[in-house]
């Protein structure tokens, strides 16, 4: 089974899945969270046409808010 990793954890890939479609899956606001893909960050903008493969890493970022 391949298999693709969101913060760190394995998780089974599938094919046509979305930056998007996990996010959604997940439970995540879009607006909520950045995300990284190999490293690299991932604008909002391009979550939808971005597809997960086999092998990538998938950060999600929570923004830190405080005083």
């Amino acid at each position: 089974m391949s298999e693709f990793t969101l913060n760190q954890q394995p998780q089974p890939w599938r094919e046509g899945l979305s930056v998007a479609a996990l996010l959604a899956e997940q439970g995540r606001a879009a607006d909520a969270v950045a995300t990284a893909l190999n490293g690299a960050f991932l604008p909002r903008t391009r979550r939808d046409t971005t597809l997960i493969q086999p092998g990538d890493e998938l950060t999600l970022i929570q923004p830190i808010t405080g005083g």
